[in-house]
């Protein structure tokens, strides 16, 4: 029933064409070439896993002073289809439903405290305040655990010391300086009161640092036992896609630029281009699209051999202020496509996108080596927007298309991580 619907969406979709490109891949190509969005690669999928659309364009490094639109099968310089992106924040959800896991095999709680889990252990001491804190306010911005401008401010110290401990051979144990990195935040007074919504930055690390405590696993082993393996999810991983600095390069680089795209810069891989270690909770995973398209379309399809549907109907529903929670945003304002639930992330030079619409099944991510988009009124912001535009008008109508390009301009700029 949902592909007929689908292939009449379709069908009207195509009465709407914006800028009147003839497919996907012309669109893709016209839009890194003026707006200058270095690599890209975008699609857009059915609740199954099927994609419905998908294309990449421009290059996994700004190469000799233009990004040079390439077709060559298999050039080094040309961004592929299982080329890996930077999540960010993008993937706090994955953290979330890896957490949702293991709530289910009762190892514990929803409602589980900072005081039940560092406080009352005698791990460290947690101020007061913060002794209501649950675990699922910490993956849902509204715990009381500050933002950037904060942690900026007040905890440098901390930032530098995850830095220093940053790692990412396999076998490494963040786990003591996850802890020290909670143990700074809440030995402090609250930012705000628990349940407002403030986008915390060490928040997830937090609720990642109680999953540890909890089972007596790594975030890491975690992921990759409840999550990676469990979805297929083998273009997945944690931290930088390389660390490799060679040319040509083996995956995309991320770039950094002025809000025209007239000045460009690669940035070069290496231990600590990217987040530090300790925060992969927060935003340090990166993936291919195939598999991230496993773990999205698995949402849309609310899989019962993956969690009981009671906790599926928990995760797919706002925490705090009725908008945010378990690292989706919830958008229910166009009645014609129900409720949406959405995430974007970067690290400061790349960007990652995902869009889920229940109601109709369809779900779209987007990956780009560049987070120009991050700046209000960029060049390349513009590109983005026109990008998920048109990927929206093609799949769904002109309303939505434009609808999804707003929803993602007024949620993005929340999202940004230390680096």
């Amino acid at each position: 029933m949902i592909m007929k619907v689908l292939l009449v969406l379709f069908a009207i979709a195509g009465c709407f064409g914006q800028d009147d490109f003839a497919n996907l891949q012309e669109m893709l190509d016209h839009n890194v070439e003026r707006y200058k969005l270095i690599g890209v690669d975008v699609g857009a999928f059915s609740a199954n896993g099927e994609w419905l659309l998908r294309g990449q364009s421009g290059e996994r490094v700004y190469h000799e002073g233009t990004t040079i639109t390439r077709d060559k099968s298999g050039d080094p310089w040309s961004v592929g289809d299982k080329d890996m992106f930077i999540m960010g924040s993008a993937g706090k959800s994955m953290t979330s439903t890896m957490a949702a896991r293991v709530v289910a095999q009762g190892y514990i709680n929803w409602n589980t405290t900072t005081k039940e889990i560092f406080h009352d252990t005698g791990l460290f001491d947690v101020h007061e305040s913060y002794w209501p804190s649950t675990l699922e306010q910490f993956l849902s911005h509204g715990s009381g655990a500050p933002g950037l401008d904060v942690v900026v401010e007040d905890y440098y110290d901390m930032v530098d010391y995850i830095f220093n401990r940053t790692s990412w051979e396999a076998d490494f144990d963040n786990r003591p300086a996850r802890v020290f990195l909670s143990k700074t935040l809440l030995e402090n007074e609250v930012t705000v009161p628990q349940g407002t919504y403030l986008y915390s930055i060490g928040g997830f690390t937090v609720a990642g640092t109680m999953l540890e405590l909890a089972t007596g696993k790594t975030y890491e082993q975690l992921m990759m036992e409840e999550l990676f393996l469990p979805l297929g999810m083998d273009g997945c991983g944690f931290g930088p896609t390389t660390t490799d600095p060679s040319l040509p390069p083996v995956q995309p680089w991320g770039h950094l630029g002025d809000q025209w795209g007239v000045n460009i810069a690669p940035v070069t891989p290496g231990p600590y281009a990217n987040v530090a270690s300790p925060m992969i909770p927060d935003g340090g995973l990166h993936c291919n699209l195939d598999s991230w398209n496993n773990y999205l379309s698995m949402h849309l399809r609310e899989d019962e051999d993956f969690l009981p549907k009671d906790i599926w109907e928990y995760i797919h529903n706002p925490i705090t202020q009725h908008f945010y929670g378990f690292g989706w945003m919830f958008d229910s304002s166009n009645p014609l496509i129900g409720q949406t639930l959405n995430h974007g992330g970067t690290d400061g030079h790349n960007f990652a996108q995902c869009f889920l619409i229940p109601r109709l099944g369809v779900g779209i991510n987007i990956g780009m080596n560049n987070a120009g988009v991050m700046s209000q009124g960029s060049l390349q912001g513009v590109g983005f927007g026109k990008t998920l535009e048109w990927i929206g008008t093609h799949l769904l109508g002109k309303e939505t298309g434009a609808e999804l390009r707003k929803i993602a301009e007024e949620t993005m700029y929340d999202d940004s991580l230390p680096h």
